[in-house]
């Protein structure tokens, strides 16, 4: 018989110890360093995601995730997974607004998993805007996670969307703007047939579009005199969100009395007892001679309207209301909660995120960014790397600085107006120390993003002019090249977090005093979250955090395996969403 070498047992010895010693650590770090915990609701999304269905867009191939379990605040139990049924089994694309996309068929997605850094919070106070893992305080036993908004000692109040601190907006950084923005459109198209769908954006001529990219052919810089270079007119992208069906939001175009008639007569005799929504959606305002339509207005309507008009001056209008009514405001509607029904407001606090290539530099990259009621300008000169920051409605230079170069064939810029201020990055760094922020004092209630009021079918005047403003405003988010080509890769808009007012229980009518070691704690999806603002308790004790969540983990999606003509369902590791939380 053979024995082995003293070497090989100390080799096997070692390896076990190894193998203990990893074993050990790992207990070790789950008991108390390590915790791992599955969300299961979507008061989160969609950063984070509970039990939800991954959907791909017919049409634009845009991803996005369908919640099908919420909150408490929500109808059913909470955590409860809700199976889509009747008109809720179908999803609208949150990109280019394709709707009617069936998820019945999809099977459900776990939520996130996340890694939770335990005990942090007993070396540190948490931060604003950080997300945090707690014992729910009405119920111990369940670990929520949400988003701290609100400190020890301060006085909090939301006001349209926006969390106010000791009678002051609370403005988030960039970096925490980057964690909580929620996309609105992207230069994901749809297919070319899609009829009902135009590019969210105006282009001028010399702009065309190519397989999801925008291109510029001006004549380049360097065949044009220094002075004509400087002076070149730029060529402007400019935004104008385009909804292609749905909503409440108003639209009207001028229309005499004496040309509305006897077409609106005849429109409402037709369909005064006809099970159609149409009669409800279209109004004649004969005091201030305006047509409107509230929504986006079906093309059925327009080929009936125009068909039965007796008037050119009739079947213009409606032509050009037709037209006005796909121009709606950008929203805090997710595509994660068809599921639920609730309120929609206009949300004003957007960012630019753009990448720009070329071969031969532009001689000017130009942006224009609304903050509430003043525009401003950001300005880049590729010669030089220098970017300068101006009013325009002031015609004034604010501030100059200068960008990094990059990779000296493309630029990055990122710009905002989120909270009443400007927040820029170009290629991954900011050019200012001192941004500007907007002189006007927000609304203390958020504008609900609907002609009338629910259950009223009659616009009200006040409200739609309020609407229509909001949407002019944002149509001043704007692009602009000057002297030379380039090609626009990337053209993404996105939305800030809006705090809705919930069950206006705390901080939405008054203002309320956070008391000392407790915390107010929002969800970002916020139609659908409960917590702080609802709680009748409404605060977290200190002594019930968890932890910070910093990394999702082991996530898994579903997958069908085959083999010897039979199926089965498994799951498989989702390595696109495994992220670092900030």
């Amino acid at each position: 018989m053979n024995t082995p070498p003293d070497s090989a047992i100390r080799s096997c010895r070692t390896a076990v110890d190894l193998a203990v010693a990893f074993v050990v650590a790992v207990i070790l770090l789950r008991t108390f360093v390590l915790e791992g915990y599955l969300i299961s609701t979507g008061s989160m999304a969609p950063g984070l995601c509970g039990f939800h269905r991954q959907v791909h867009c017919p049409s634009c191939q845009f991803v996005f995730a369908f919640g099908v379990a919420f909150d408490e605040s929500t109808p059913g139990s909470p955590g409860t997974i809700q199976e889509p049924t009747g008109p809720r089994r179908l999803a609208t694309c949150p990109n280019c607004g394709q709707s009617g996309i069936d998820v019945s068929n999809l099977p459900n997605n776990h939520g996130d998993q996340l890694l939770v850094h335990k005990h942090i919070f007993d070396i540190r106070p948490p931060r604003r805007w950080e997300t945090v893992v707690f014992r729910n305080p009405a119920s111990p036993g369940e670990a929520f996670v949400k988003r701290v908004v609100g400190l020890p000692g301060e006085t909090i109040r939301i006001k349209a969307g926006d969390v106010h601190i000791n009678g002051q907006i609370a403005r988030k950084p960039l970096s925490a703007q980057l964690d909580l923005r929620i996309p609105v459109c992207s230069l994901r198209m749809p297919d070319s047939d899609h009829p009902e769908w135009q590019l969210p954006w105006d282009l001028d001529q010399h702009w065309k579009v190519q397989q999801n990219t925008l291109l510029l052919s001006t004549p380049p810089a360097e065949t044009q005199s220094p002075a004509a270079a400087q002076t070149t007119e730029p060529a402007w992208i400019r935004f104008h969100y385009w909804k292609p069906s749905g909503g409440r939001h108003p639209a009207e175009t001028p229309l005499a009395r004496s040309a509305a008639e006897p077409d609106w007569s005849d429109f409402l005799s037709r369909f005064r007892d006809v099970p159609i929504a149409w009669s409800a959606q279209l109004h004649y305002d004969s005091e201030r001679e305006v047509l409107q339509c509230e929504g986006v207005m079906p093309a059925e309507l327009q080929r009936d309207l125009v068909r039965n008009a007796t008037s050119s001056e009739f079947r213009n209008a409606v032509f050009r209301l037709a037209a006005l009514s796909h121009l709606a405001p950008v929203t805090d509607r997710y595509g994660y909660n068809s599921l639920v029904a609730s309120p929609e407001y206009v949300v004003s606090d957007l960012m630019l995120d753009t990448s720009i290539q070329w071969q031969q530099p532009p001689a000017r990259i130009h942006v224009r960014i609304p903050v509430g009621n003043e525009t401003f300008g950001l300005t880049l000169d590729t010669s030089n790397h220098s970017a300068t920051l101006l009013s325009i409605d002031q015609q004034t230079v604010l501030q100059q600085g200068t960008f990094a170069t990059g990779d000296g064939q493309s630029v990055h810029i990122i710009a905002s107006s989120f909270d009443q201020q400007i927040a820029i990055s170009i290629n991954g760094t900011a050019p200012f120390p001192d941004l500007p922020v907007a002189a006007a004092q927000p609304p203390d209630e958020p504008v609900e993003a609907a002609a009338a009021p629910i259950g009223e079918h009659r616009p009200d005047p006040a409200r739609a002019a309020s609407i229509s403003l909001l949407i002019e405003r944002q149509k001043r988010w704007a692009l602009g090249i000057s002297g030379g080509s380039a090609i626009v890769n990337r053209l993404n808009m996105y939305r800030d977090v809006f705090y809705t007012p919930g069950r206006r229980r705390n901080a939405i009518k008054n203002d309320y005093t956070i008391p000392e070691n407790c915390y107010f704690v929002q969800g970002d999806n916020s139609p659908v979250s409960s917590d702080s603002r609802n709680w009748e308790k409404p605060v977290v004790p200190h002594a019930f955090l968890v932890g910070k969540p910093f990394l999702v983990h082991l996530p898994s999606k579903p997958a069908i395996l085959q083999f010897a003509g039979r199926e089965w369902r498994i799951r498989i590791p989702d390595w696109e969403r495994i992220r670092y939380i900030h």
